[in-house]
């Protein structure tokens, strides 16, 4: 799907919803998420487009831990400037010297009411020291949502009904390993009313997958050299098309277990409205 100057000015707004449950060690977690945005396409240039998401709510039911920094931290991503990559995804992040700013601004207030915790240095030096690096900052963005159900990189294809393209995406920040690369299998199949939708599976790219962290990880934390390590993956994402340039609704589920030590499950749903 290519871009043109005739699209600069278009946007949508969409609502989106995360479900996620967290099981470690025997310890249980949940967040639920509802967020609303605006997707502007701002300019062209050259083929490449530049976006802007604006976040225009936020709500999370759990306020508890590592949740609590997800909450407290959304604003820096508030607003988003960026441009595709190649691929059709989240490529380079433009505004990142704002959102730097921001980040500034809000760390005395992070600090003060993040002070009886543990590791709190560890999360604000990992974010400070993410957004000064802007490569790692638009690759941390890629594959999380809810900007790869927006551009997940599969509207630009010239998908033929019935035929399957590969694709790839990440699960992020998994345990020992720094991802889960994961290999797709995308289908444009046609609907009973005459519209269209892509269908998308995942399995684990075994080849790039650092396994062997994950079991050694695992290894120590059991003090058992025969518990089973190995990681096992559910994946798929749906696409119901609509006109220029998105779908008018998109869903991702996964669930990646290790038996007896992780099960994560996440769910999200964005929907134009």
């Amino acid at each position: 799907m290519e871009f043109d100057i005739q699209d600069i000015g278009k946007k949508r707004t969409y609502t989106f919803l995360r479900e996620e449950r967290y099981q470690f060690q025997g310890l249980r977690n949940e967040n639920h998420v509802e967020m609303g945005m605006e997707v502007d396409l701002l300019s062209v240039s050259k083929g490449v487009p530049t976006f802007k998401i604006s976040m225009l709510r936020y709500k999370q039911s759990n306020s508890e831990g590592m949740y609590r920094w997800v909450g407290d931290i959304h604003e820096i991503r508030k607003e988003l400037i960026f441009t595709l990559d190649e691929n059709g995804r989240l490529g380079t992040v433009l505004n990142i010297e704002d959102i730097k700013k921001k980040w500034e601004k809000m760390k005395p207030q992070l600090i003060k009411s993040h002070q009886t915790e543990e590791h709190k240095a560890i999360f604000m030096n990992g974010i400070s020291e993410l957004l000064e690096d802007p490569e790692q900052f638009s690759a941390a963005l890629r594959f999380a949502q809810p900007y790869l159900l927006l551009f997940p990189g599969i509207h630009h294809k010239e998908l033929k009904k019935g035929e399957t393209f590969k694709g790839y995406r990440e699960l992020p920040n998994f345990l020992a390993a720094k991802n889960v690369p994961i290999i797709t299998e995308e289908t444009l199949t046609e609907l009973e009313d005459g519209t269209y939708q892509i269908e998308v599976s995942g399995s684990i790219d075994e080849d790039q997958f650092e396994q062997d962290k994950v079991t050694a990880m695992i290894r120590i934390l059991k003090n058992r050299p025969r518990v089973p390590t190995q990681l096992q993956l559910g994946y798929i994402e749906r696409y119901r098309l609509d006109q220029w340039p998105w779908s008018e609704q998109s869903m991702c589920m996964s669930i990646a277990e290790i038996p007896g030590t992780l099960y994560r499950e996440e769910r999200n749903i964005l929907k134009a409205i």
